[in-house]
């Protein structure tokens, strides 16, 4: 067994705390793998009811370790990652390029804070250290299509989850959740490997998502508010999950979603859909050129080294971070 990985049932069944389980994950690196949708109670010996409302998702108890709901199930032996509440950079988790914070600062409730609130990025990789695509800058667009990843392992569909506080605001457009993403070099020319797409949500309410490869392009809805409107600096704590999976890998008619889901209240059970949008071929969203081997306003549909959290300025603390490989054919209800 790969000492990143430890699989569920090796844990026996009882009265283990929350805190000493999660410690005993953690010192294998913080990745797992995990059978599709664990009930906390038979993981934590704990008792948890959902939240059942018309407008807000019942998520029938299925959460992770860090006893957040789950919207889409696990998919088996997929790779799935929890942020360590000790010990948050382990082998999977690293500061972004770029980034200006020099370490990490633990608040009095387990929360985390940068020691400086500049440029804070974080790289969250399936394989530790390894964030380039095949081809590095020069990766081909039908190479990855055909193959359905830009490297290998990779990680397709997904659950980026996020907690966050902010007590100050971030600036430019707001709080990014990216990916599948490959490494994105400083470099003023067009660079493959850096096609992807992003979700940005602003401390007003408002969020956009976008396609990016030598520049961003926002998606045509436009930037979009949530309803009912939402002001983040200020709230507390509130949950965030960017959703990415594919509904064709077909190469002639390739087709992804992208979904943004909010928990309002931070107890991270109720979960509300506030944002979706897709992407195909007669959308047209992107680059009208055909680049790196790829289409016109080429779909990415494959998946890829990683995901991305960032921010730039304001203030925030964070919590209860987790990507979860996905199968996206069990959609939440």
């Amino acid at each position: 067994m790969a000492d990143s990985y430890l699989r569920i049932d090796l844990v026996p069944e009882g009265k283990m705390s929350r805190r000493d389980f999660l410690k005993l994950i953690y010192v294998t690196g913080g990745a797992i793998m995990l059978s599709p949708l664990m009930k906390i109670g038979k993981v934590f010996g704990a008792n948890v009811t959902g939240t059942n409302t018309t407008d807000i998702l019942d998520a029938d108890s299925k959460v992770g370790l860090d006893g957040v709901s789950f919207l889409y199930p696990t998919k088996p032996g997929g790779f799935v990652w929890y942020l360590n509440p000790d010990n948050p950079f382990d082998s999977h988790l690293e500061t972004g390029g770029g980034s200006t914070y020099e370490k990490l600062v633990k608040n009095k409730d387990g929360s985390w804070k940068p020691n400086s609130d500049g440029k804070v990025k974080f790289n969250i990789l399936v394989t530790p250290g390894q964030k380039d695509a095949i081809g590095g800058c020069n990766m081909n667009f039908a190479d990855c299509i055909q193959r359905g990843f830009t490297r290998k392992p990779p990680i397709t569909n997904v659950e980026l989850t996020g907690f966050f506080k902010m007590s100050q605001a971030v600036t430019r457009d707001g709080i990014y959740m990216r990916g599948p993403w490959n490494h994105h070099p400083s470099t003023s020319r067009v660079c493959c490997q850096d096609a992807g797409y992003d979700l940005e949500i602003m401390p007003n309410g408002t969020f956009k998502f976008t396609k990016g490869l030598h520049g961003t392009i926002t998606h045509p809805q436009g930037i979009q508010t949530i309803s009912p409107s939402v002001n983040f600096v200020g709230l507390g704590w509130f949950g965030l999950k960017y959703i990415f999976f594919i509904e064709s890998a077909d190469p002639a008619s390739p087709k992804i979603r992208l979904q943004l889901y909010l928990n309002r209240n931070g107890d991270g059970k109720t979960w509300a859909k506030v944002g979706e949008a897709s992407d195909f071929k007669g959308l047209k969203w992107g680059e009208s050129r055909a680049l790196c081997g790829g289409e016109p306003f080429q779909v990415y549909a494959w998946g890829a080294a990683g995901m991305v959290i960032k921010w730039y300025d304001g203030h925030i603390d964070f919590k209860w971070w987790s990507v979860r490989e996905i199968d996206p054919s069990v959609r939440p209800h």
